[in-house]
This record gives C-alpha cells, sequence and structure tokens, in this order.
C-alpha cells in the first residue's frame, strides 16, 4: 500500500493501471492456491496405502485385486520389469501353487536343492526360506511376490496348471516355520490361495529335537543372527537385506574356529541344559506336529496337505521326490523324467545337517544312506540317560501326532517310545 501511494502521488496517471494490477494479482494467487488444494486431494485420493497390497483378514481380496489390477495396467514393459512383476503377471494373477511348511531339521534343505533343479517348479531365486507370512508380512503382498522369478518360463508340457496353455512354472516356497503360523493366519492364506498344496516332512521326534538343539548350540556359539550362516571354511555369510546376491564376509581364525569347535561341540554341555532348551516353548512347539497341522487341516482339504516319513527320504528318496512333486502338480510322466535325470549322488547329499564336533556345517557330501552315524546323532547314542529323558518328555507329541496320522488315512507311525515303536508298513 505505501508503495502504491508513492507511485500514486509520483505518478497520478497510473493510480488505475496499479489498481487494475493489483486485482490481476489477488486473482491469480486465489487460482493458483485453489488448484493446489484440489491437486493435493487428487493425489491423496489415487495414492495406494501399504495396506492396499497387504492381505489382511480385514480386507476383502476383491477390493486387493481390483486395486492391484488398475496399478498394473498404468506399468508399461519396462516400468514392470524394473519392478519385477512382468506385466502379464499382476499381483491378483500371481497363483502360489505350494508351501513347504516343515519341520525344521527335518529335510527341507535337501528338498530344496532338488525341487532346485526341476524346471517346472520355480523356487525365490535368492534365500530358500521367505518368512513372508511370519517375519515380512509388514513389507506387503507385493514384496512378497517379488521374491520369486516371474520371468522364468517352463515347457508347456510340464506345467500342469489350470490353463493347459499357461508357460507359468509352479511357483512356491520352502520355510519349516509356517507350520506353526496361527490359525487365522492360515486362514488368510487359504482364502488368497485356495488351490495351495502344502507339504509337511515328519521326522522321529527325539532326532530332530537333538538336531535343532545342536544346530542352536552352534549358532549361539558363532554369534550369528537370523538369516546368517557359517560355511565349513570358516567364513561367516551375512547376507545383504539390499542385495542378497553380495555376502559380506569375514574371515575366522585358526584360533577363532579351535574355540568355536570347543564351545559347539555336544560333549560342551550337560544334560540339563538340553532338557532345559528342549521345554522351551519354541522347541516343544515344534515336536508338537499333531497341533499345529490341526491348524492346517481346518482351513485345506486333506488332499491337498501331504505328510511325508523322513524314513522315505533315507531308503528310497527318489520314490519320496516323485511323489512330491506329483503333489504340487507335476504329472506323472514329468516327474518321472525329472527324477529319473538326477543321479544318485545328488539325491543323496545331505544338506545343513546338524553336526558336530568337527564343525562340519554343511555337509554336503554325507550321503543320508551312509552307514556311520553323523557326530550328533553319535554323540545322543552316548548319552543314553539324556536320550530317555528327551524319549519321556517327547512321548505324548508322538501319540498325538500318530492318532492324527491314523485319522488321515497314513499307514505309518512315527516311534511312541514304549518299546515297540508301533511302525506299520
Amino acid at each position: 500500500e505505501r508503495r502504491h501511494k508513492k507511485i500514486e502521488n509520483l505518478f497520478p496517471m497510473s493510480s488505475e493501471i496499479m489498481s487494475n494490477f493489483h486485482s490481476l494479482l489477488n486473482s491469480f494467487k486465489q487460482n493458483t492456491a485453489a488448484a493446489t488444494s484440489s491437486s493435493a486431494a487428487a493425489a491423496s485420493a489415487d495414492a495406494p496405502s501399504s495396506a492396499s497390497f497387504r492381505p489382511s483378514s480385514s480386507s476383502k481380496k476383491r477390493s486387493r485385486d481390483n486395486h492391484c489390477e488398475s496399478r498394473t495396467q498404468k506399468n508399461t514393459t519396462s516400468t514392470s520389469r524394473k519392478s519385477g512383476i512382468p506385466p502379464a503377471i499382476s499381483t491378483s494373477s500371481f497363483e502360489l501353487s505350494f508351501l513347504v511348511i516343515g519341520g525344521q531339521k527335518c529335510g527341507t534343505s535337501w528338498l530344496n536343492n532338488l525341487l532346485r533343479k526341476c524346471h517346472a517348479i520355480s523356487l525365490p531365486p535368492n534365500e530358500k526360506e521367505i518368512h513372508f507370512w511370519d517375519w515380512h508380512y509388514q513389507r506387503g503382498y507385493e514384496w512378497y511376490i517379488k521374491q520369486f522369478d516371474l520371468f522364468r518360463r517352463c515347457p508347456q508340457q510340464s506345467c500342469s496348471n489350470s490353463d493347459p496353455s499357461s508357460s507359468k512354472p509352479f511357483y512356491g516356497e520352502i520355510t519349516p516355520c509356517y507350520v506353526v503360523l496361527p490359525s487365522e493366519k492360515i486362514e488368510e492364506i487359504s482364502r488368497i490361495f485356495p488351490q495351495l498344496k502344502l507339504v509337511f516332512i515328519a521326522r522321529d521326534l527325539v532326532d530332530r529335537a537333538w538336531s535343532a538343539l545342536i544346530m542352536e548350540l552352534r549358532n549361539q556359539t558363532s554369534g550369528l543372527t537370523a538369516g546368517s550362516f557359517a560355511d565349513g571354511s570358516g567364513i561367516q555369510t551375512c547376507h545383504n537385506a539390499r542385495d542378497p546376491k553380495k555376502p559380506k564376509k569375514s574371515v575366522m581364525s585358526v584360533a577363532q574356529k579351535r574355540r568355536m569347535q570347543e564351545l559347539s561341540s555336544p560333549s560342551s554341555q550337560p544334560d540339563s541344559y538340553y532338557m532345559e532348551r528342549l521345554r522351551n516353548a519354541t522347541h516343544d512347539s515344534r515336536s508338537n506336529y499333531a497341533k499345529h497341522l490341526r491348524n492346517w487341516y481346518e482351513h485345506f482339504p486333506p488332499e491337498t496337505i501331504l505328510i511325508v516319513d523322513y524314513r522315505d527320504i533315507e531308503s528310497d528318496p527318489r520314490g519320496t521326490l516323485s511323489k512330491i512333486v506329483q503333489h504340487i502338480g507335476l504329472h506323472e510322466e514329468e516327474a518321472r523324467k525329472y527324477v529319473e535325470s538326477l543321479d544318485d549322488r545328488v539325491l543323496g547329499q545331505r544338506v545343513n545337517a546338524a553336526t558336530s564336533d568337527q564343525l562340519r556345517i554343511d555337509d554336503s557330501t554325507a550321503s543320508i544312506k551312509s552307514s556311520q552315524p553323523s557326530s550328533s546323532d553319535y554323540f545322543l547314542s552316548q548319552r543314553p540317560n539324556l536320550k530317555r529323558q528327551m524319549q519321556k518328555y517327547l512321548q505324548h507329541h508322538a501319540i498325538e501326532f500318530n492318532a492324527l496320522l491314523e485319522e488321515k488315512g497314513y499307514l505309518w507311525r512315527l516311534d511312541e517310545y514304549d518299546g515297540n515303536g508301533r511302525e506299520m508298513t
């Protein structure tokens, strides 16, 4: 106003021009503010929330699918490839074919290595265990889909999906911890993937628990965190969360490795230590096969769940593997060709065995059929009192699981540690 008065005094003829200028400026400001407010409101309405991609029990699958479909239609081929999702596969069209839900220390690493050799099956390329449904659920459904190789295709005759002309492989993952998922999470999985096939491998309860306890002791001794492991060369490998293909490595000294061997040896701990750990809620829960499998049976038909006897992996790895891949969806002839293409050495590899005072952490050269017991088995056999305590503690879990097997029509049983084992053939 002061400037306006000065100008008006200096230039009386310009007062009308300045008045028009002020009117024009105010009008421009009002229009700009209105446009900004409108754009912000539109952006807020169009912007997807993280929950839009996250499957939850309170949201409808249809709304998630519609949102993902509209989002996919906006992406070009280059954008889709950059995001990791091909234009032909939206988050709504992705179909998970199978999950291996357990059990822990029951041969799932062996199965993982072999399924990766089947051209009709696609597992996540960077990790064996994705842990989406328990650890990484907050990352959202789109993150989960990106863990798979969505650009992979397989021969049409091998892919017996619902669409015969489809070349999409059978997508699946192996996370043994999934067996203990709560019922509401299992219900959500069944709602999103109603055709899902499930595989559970059951091992003798004492053998499984002992292997898990030794693995826990080994990990605690080496100071490894979740998602890390050590190999036989004494190199700790921790996957980079941003780039799993680029591990960080630190080499242990000879003295460190020797000390680690001593502390991780099963003989380093008394019987009371192992029994205390066995009674821990985590170990006890993972030994309760029947309780957790019944949760899965509540939401999936019995024919979609395959329970595998771990002893069959030892006695007939080819037949067991063929049964698993046919359950996943391969035709019988394709399953036969795939299994026959594997040599005995590959089929007999023992992977990630919980060993040993020699710290053979990746026992990839030892055969499952070997007549020589692993070091961990040997140590347990040398501690009969501890073995009896473990059998007594786990007996009720074995009895409950055998009742479930009988109920579902299986003809084999786990040892109930009553002197006869109740095995049936």
